[in-house]
């Protein structure tokens, strides 16, 4: 049984009372023996040291009762719980240092939640200083907490909707503007949450104000701290490159610029010698298969990424399998560049790969439910198009001349035609009411076609809420590969063999590729988006829906649309 330690220093001078006892230092494990800690933390400000252990089973109950009646008692065990709580996180943190590649950026992401729960928490306590002008008690913290622990909660999606977790935005200059525009975005939420969960025996109201301004700043203040000790600092695996190709110099390229990921290349291995030194100035470039094993204990490397490709080599294949009895993970150049960019590499384009990895059989009962997911959201939507249309309408048929609504027909799954509507953004140059004159054609940034009210209709995705049509027909589904044009699906598949296997699942309202790329009005562009949109088909989920339909909210409040 794990014991308590305590050094206590008499006087004769009664400093806190009868006691005739001085500030005592605890070490105890609070985890494993709480009560014990609190009541002896209760007990040394008027009581002898012989009483401590005589009576403690007899009044630890009434002792931890009134612990907590008195607020300076009350300050002195938050302070050690907050120290055995950063105990912890360092026991955590010594443990999980080599984790694993594929959730280290994820890893973070969970480190920046953590810590903005904390900065809220201590935002709220401070709010309730500052309104009482004293420190609160127990009752006070407990009542209004149990609300605010909610509120707190939202506040985090909503940090996650405007890219508050996004590492490659944490030392982005406009930090604090999305800081600003977020505490906005989560007082009107507390503000709702408050409204819709009105409690007589808490005053919310007067500190939630309090709590989003010190919270926000507290956040702030984390991400100061979090950029100076952890972003690129700590919490790095260690990786190598085995193997030379267009997917790795783009990797190579990304983890240079982005530091924070948590990925730090230490060495190329590229036998066949296709590496420059000249791309690459900071990476150590080898080109001795038989040197890896000395690499990975020099610089202490934790995961090796291979390229698919030297399987054709049984030497480098035998090595690679040796590796397999080390402390040395190893994932292959496909995955890890799935996880990255959230795209497929190109390479991988062939017959084999999707007959292995894309199998629409998978998700039956997946798919059963998003029909029911796509009827609550056209309902949603259709809510939606009831309030916006009266202002809408008017201002489409006054600013220029044409149909309000749009249709156009549309490639859906499995080839499916259909005719989609949307509100019309662009002026009617031709006799159908498009904009086209000669024909299919892609629309580019700063498209002089686009109306005024179009750009607007377009940067909050408004024109897309007539689809809900199309959603209660079955017609698209609300997550998904945004459907294309016969014409233009004609042209890409003429330099893209692989672009109908886009067609295997319905078309959606917004997608994965929807909410990672803005216009796509070249091959290359298109090319990318076919690797979202194969990405998704892939790995699509119910997380993976809910990730897209927040980042879809980040495009429209942040007005990103295209």
């Amino acid at each position: 049984m794990k014991h308590v330690k305590t050094i206590v220093y008499h006087s004769h001078n009664n400093v806190f009372g009868s006691c005739g006892l001085v500030p005592c230092i605890i070490y105890t494990q609070i985890i494993i023996r709480p009560l014990k800690c609190i009541w002896i933390i209760g007990n040394f400000c008027h009581c002898r040291k012989r009483e401590i252990r005589t009576n403690y089973n007899q009044n630890k109950k009434n002792v931890c009762m009134n612990f907590f009646k008195h607020r300076y008692t009350t300050l002195v065990f938050l302070c050690l719980l907050c120290y055995k709580l950063y105990e912890l996180s360092i026991s955590i943190y010594i443990n999980l240092i080599n984790i694993s590649m594929k959730y280290m950026y994820r890893f973070k992401q969970l480190i920046l939640a953590s810590g903005d729960l904390i900065a809220f928490f201590s935002g709220f306590l401070l709010s309730l200083i500052t309104r009482s002008v004293a420190l609160p008690s127990v009752a006070q913290v407990t009542s209004n907490m149990t609300l605010f622990f909610f509120v707190f909660l939202f506040w985090i999606v909503a940090n996650y909707i405007n890219g508050l977790y996004d590492l490659k935005l944490i030392r982005d200059a406009g930090l604090y503007k999305r800081i600003i525009q977020t505490s906005i975005f989560s007082l009107a939420v507390g503000v709702i949450f408050f409204y819709i969960t009105p409690n007589r025996y808490i005053t919310p109201k007067t500190i939630l104000i309090l709590s989003v301004i010190f919270g926000y700043m507290f956040a702030y203040v984390w991400r100061v701290i979090y950029n100076a000790v952890i972003g690129e600092k700590t919490l790095q695996t260690n990786i190598m490159f085995l193997g030379y190709s267009a997917e790795t110099a783009e990797l190579l390229n990304i983890l240079r610029k982005e530091t924070n990921l948590g990925y730090h290349v230490v060495a190329l291995i590229d036998p066949e010698h296709l590496a420059k030194t000249s791309d690459h100035p900071n990476i150590k470039i080898i080109d001795d298969i038989n040197q890896i094993d000395t690499i990975a204990q020099t610089y202490h490397v934790t995961t090796i990424v291979t390229s698919p490709h030297l399987e054709m080599y049984e030497e480098i294949t035998k090595k690679i399998y040796s590796l397999l009895f080390s402390t040395v993970s190893i994932i292959d150049l496909t995955s890890f560049y799935e996880t990255l960019t959230g795209r497929i590499p190109p390479t991988t384009f062939s017959e084999g790969w999707f007959i292995k990895n894309i199998r629409s059989s998978e998700h039956i009962v997946y798919d059963k439910l998003r029909r029911l997911t796509d009827i609550i959201a056209a309902i949603a939507l259709g809510v939606v198009l009831l309030i916006t249309s009266p202002i809408i309408i008017p201002l489409i048929h006054y600013t220029s001349q044409g149909p309000v609504i749009f249709r156009q027909k549309r490639i859906g799954k499995n080839g499916y035609i259909f005719w989609i509507y949307k509100f019309r953004t662009m002026y009617a140059l031709a006799a159908d009411g498009s904009a086209e004159t000669q024909g299919a054609q892609f629309a580019e940034k700063d498209d002089e076609r686009i109306t005024k009210i179009g750009k607007l209709l377009r940067k909050t995705r408004l024109d897309e809420i007539p689809q809900v049509w199309n959603l209660l027909k079955g017609d698209v589904t609300l997550i998904g590969p945004r459907p294309e044009r016969p014409e233009i699906v004609q042209k890409l598949e003429a330099h893209m063999p692989y672009y109908a296997l886009r067609h295997m699942v319905k078309p959606g309202i917004t997608g994965w590729a929807a909410v990672h790329q803005h216009y796509t009005d070249t091959l290359e562009t298109s090319l990318q988006k076919l690797q979202y949109d194969l990405y998704y088909i892939k790995n699509k989920s119910w997380l993976l829906d809910l990730s897209i339909i927040l980042k879809t909210i980040n495009v429209v409040l942040r007005g990103m649309g295209q």
